[in-house]
């Protein structure tokens, strides 16, 4: 193998004046991790991977609905309703279609739980959030109508919501497999959205954040930081319940490969590279 590589880069500096392209062998060669995409294509497990698509769907409403806080406006409160419609009726057709693919020990109403999620965020927005507040007591028991509608909140029947124990007892042990392939595409997924949007905030703090001289520019350059750091929170809270769903499913091989996402993996730097230093 040595002898082939010493081999090209001969060939190469040889003929690089004349045939630029020869120096494509210098291109770092690695197989990409497959995506969800690629994943449902092999599998043709549509069914799952619409599951999935609707818990990504019920992560970013919750997370729109914890930014509003306890005191939302009108319009506020009527945009989140909305999506909660439409979110409840993607999730209705999608329990109806797994009485389908479920055998005959499934029982729609059966077992119906909340969705737990694990926020990594700071505690401005968790405010509220828990009886941390100083509401009042009248305040504290208002009972609003969305208060008691929350579809983001609702455990799909997915595979991993039963465990292996059950979907074996079930006679559906077949869609594990399924199910962890689409996971681990889904993690690749997201994953690699949170690489390239956190190279997209240090790109912003040294061409949009530095440079700013007045409150106007500063304000902009913010206001696209926070647009950045939402979608790498939304990419972060989507790779984390990955990781738990994979544990679920007892798929320890992978959890060896994709660990559980810390505060410091999201860290970056602004920091510029001259490509003209000594050593780079």
């Amino acid at each position: 193998m040595i002898a082939t590589w010493e081999e090209q880069d001969q060939y190469v500096h040889s003929c690089q004046v004349t045939d630029p392209l020869v120096m494509d062998v210098f291109e770092v060669q690695l197989k990409r991790a497959p995506t969800r995409k690629q994943q449902e294509l092999a599998l043709l497990s549509s069914w799952i991977a619409s599951g999935i698509t609707i818990e990504e769907m019920q992560i970013a409403l919750t997370m729109d609905t914890r930014r509003l806080g306890r005191h939302p406006t009108e319009t506020q409160t009527l945009d989140i309703c909305r999506h909660q419609t439409k979110l409840q009726s993607r999730i209705d057709e999608f329990t109806m279609v797994a009485a389908t693919h479920l055998s005959e020990g499934f029982d729609i109403d059966d077992e119906i739980r909340d969705l737990h999620l694990d926020f990594m965020d700071d505690n401005s927005e968790n405010e509220g959030i828990n009886g941390s507040d100083t509401e009042s007591e009248h305040e504290a028991h208002e009972c609003r109508l969305w208060d008691l509608f929350h579809p983001e909140k609702t455990m799909i029947p997915l595979p991993y919501n039963f465990g292996v124990a059950c979907c074996v007892e079930l006679g559906v042990e077949h869609l594990i497999g399924q199910e962890i392939a689409l996971q681990e595409g889904q993690a690749n997924d997201a994953l690699q959205a949170i690489r390239m949007h956190l190279a997209d905030k240090a790109v912003l703090f040294h061409t949009a954040m530095h440079p700013a001289k007045s409150q106007a520019k500063s304000m902009r350059a913010w206001t696209q930081v926070h647009l950045v750091e939402r979608v790498i929170q939304l990419n972060t809270m989507i790779y984390m319940k990955c990781w738990a769903q994979l544990g679920n499913l007892d798929a320890y091989g992978l959890l060896k490969k994709y660990l559980q996402m810390e505060k410091c993996h999201l860290k970056t730097t602004a920091a510029m590279v001259d490509p003209n230093a000594q050593g780079q």
